[in-house]
């Protein structure tokens, strides 16, 4: 594994990690969508996810579809 994707799958968890400590103070989803930073700070983390998904090598992603 390239040091590129290796840094890149390392960044995924990272940013899945961030979500569920943003989240997990939470009971329901609508306490956690009105909590205006909680809710926006994970939704950067999934921008970083998408982010991080678009660098992986195209051979990559297909062998691990």
């Amino acid at each position: 594994m390239s040091p590129k994707i290796k840094f890149e799958l390392l960044s995924l968890l990272e940013a899945i990690k961030k979500v569920e400590l943003y989240s997990q103070d939470f009971s329901n989803a609508d306490d956690f969508y009105h909590d205006q930073k909680s809710f926006d700070a994970s939704m950067m983390q999934f921008v970083v996810i998408g982010e991080a998904i678009d660098r992986l090598d195209d051979t990559y992603k297909a062998k691990h579809n």
